[in-house]
């Protein structure tokens, strides 16, 4: 039986049970964050016996002089009250709870004893409850943002559950920095009803999620998650990041929300038995967040690389071979085109190396040649997009050109370098619509962060390494292949 999660992540009304004017505590600052993620203000209800009105939001002694009947409780009271605040949602027929009170079983027995009395109430009383000890939870399409952070995100079908409030918050905010879109977030905590599990197989079931995203420190019923993610993982990529893999984290781990973390060679056969795709490192899941967002799966493991210099060919080379991945074999076309476009000294075969070359043109027709051969699976262009910054860098620093052009000009001679990066990116968009064939860009200097978020304008990926390319087109084929052998014969792309 599926739990019904909708009133956790698309409630009409909502109960802030411990909302404080005190700068402070959570009760103020999240019902700060509710507020400022656009959440109707006259469907908040804070509760707190000592004051009168929050945050300009008229406030209610009790749960039981609510004017309305809430979809959602979100309680943010000291852990002792937690079951009589449960005991009182449910004599005013709130069925659906977010517990984000700590100090339960992540500090010992007592806490533990505690946390099983708010079970025990739970579970006579027919509620569902998120928590405890939780981040909160987001749905940007609905304008929920009842989380202890201060995020706003750029919309999108990912959804995410984390067992870390800290873990969870941070990415949400590198996915703003990134420019990535996000629909969803729970932070599970201790999960003393709903485990992580449940959140996946929501998801799974959620026509509004594309592409689900899980942090891991330990897991209570393996079984039913391998069925979950096995089951939801045919349809939607399931990336997991699991903490605790030395002796050290997993000690970490159960102090922190008092998760069991297991033996890593476990997880690691499980979650490649169920066909989840295994972060190695927090940033390393946003890279493939955002590139099975935005591109095709690879067909294969023959790649083709396209490089402005020959060092970086050889590092790619090597990222390459140490990714699982081949070089692919340039066929008869892509060996013309070269040839017709490149000095006879080019490198006449793969990687590509274009000596230098900064004519977009002809960046762009071998590119269109790669991405056409039936001997490629993905390419990886490195430098073409640095090229532009690097024309302007020598601008600058030519003091006889920058006298010689007007300040319109010179706005008008950068705005250009910009577009010829832009027009690049439109053309590796197009051509992997037209052939099924992931494109990435790797640019290592000259670009800046903010710069490459904008150019990939959460369409296109551009990492700052090669061998971060190659890892992620791997793990991406394995998934692929994951998906054959169960007979699920897709190409996965949201890629235009």
């Amino acid at each position: 039986m599926h739990p019904d999660l909708d009133r956790i992540f698309k409630p009409r009304d909502i109960a802030m049970v411990g909302a404080s004017n005190v700068p402070s505590k959570w009760g103020s600052f999240l019902l700060v964050n509710l507020m400022a993620g656009g959440f109707p203000r006259d469907r908040i209800y804070p509760v707190n016996p000592r004051e009168r009105s929050i945050h300009g939001l008229p406030a209610y002694s009790s749960v039981a002089e609510l004017p309305v009947v809430p979809d959602l409780a979100i309680i943010t009271t000291p852990a002792h009250t937690v079951p009589g605040v449960l005991e009182e949602c449910a004599r005013r027929g709130i069925t659906h709870v977010v517990v984000i009170s700590s100090n339960f079983s992540e500090v010992g027995e007592e806490g533990a004893l505690l946390e099983r009395e708010l079970v025990r109430v739970a579970q006579a009383k027919g509620l569902t409850v998120v928590g405890p000890n939780t981040m909160g939870v987001v749905n940007a399409a609905h304008d929920l943002y009842a989380v202890g952070a201060p995020v706003q995100l750029r919309p999108g079908r990912i959804s995410f559950v984390s067992q870390s409030g800290n873990v969870g918050a941070n990415l949400l905010g590198w996915t703003m920095n990134q420019g990535i879109g996000f629909g969803k977030f729970v932070g599970s905590g201790n999960e003393a009803l709903l485990h992580a599990s449940d959140y996946i197989d929501y998801f799974g079931r959620d026509p509004d999620t594309s592409l689900i995203l899980a942090y891991l420190e330990g897991v209570e019923d393996g079984r039913r998650l391998m069925e979950v993610v096995s089951r939801t993982s045919l349809s939607k990529p399931v990336i997991v990041i699991k903490s605790g893999r030395t002796e050290e984290g997993s000690r970490a781990a159960m102090s922190h929300t008092g998760s069991l973390a297991g033996s890593d060679e476990v997880y690691e056969a499980a979650f490649r038995q169920c066909g989840a795709i295994r972060a190695d490192t927090s940033q390393e899941m946003l890279d493939l967040a955002k590139s099975f967002e935005r591109l095709p799966l690879p067909a294969g493991d023959r790649l083709g690389i396209i490089t402005l210099g020959g060092g970086w060919g050889v590092l790619a080379t090597d990222a390459t071979a140490l990714a699982g991945l081949r070089l692919a074999k340039l066929d008869r076309k892509v060996m013309e085109v070269c040839d017709s476009l490149l000095p006879p000294f080019w490198s006449h075969g793969n990687p590509v190396d274009l000596v230098g070359n900064i004519y977009m043109e002809t960046h762009l027709a071998i590119l269109e040649a790669m991405a056409a051969s039936p001997e490629v699976d993905a390419v990886v262009v490195l430098g073409s997009l640095g090229t532009g910054t690097i024309i302007g860098l020598n601008v600058l620093v030519s003091q006889n050109l920058i006298m010689e052009m007007s300040e319109d000009a010179l706005k008008r001679f950068f705005t250009e370098l910009k577009e010829r990066n832009l027009r690049l990116l439109a053309r590796a968009k197009e051509l992997m619509r037209s052939y099924g064939k992931p494109i990435v860009f790797v640019e290592m200097q000259f670009i800046g962060e903010e710069n490459l978020r904008d150019l990939e304008a959460g369409e296109t990926v551009i990492f700052t390494a090669p061998e971060k390319a190659a890892g992620i087109l791997s793990k991406m084929l394995r998934y692929r292949r994951y998906l054959q052998r169960m007979g699920v014969d897709r190409t996965w792309s949201n890629a235009g």
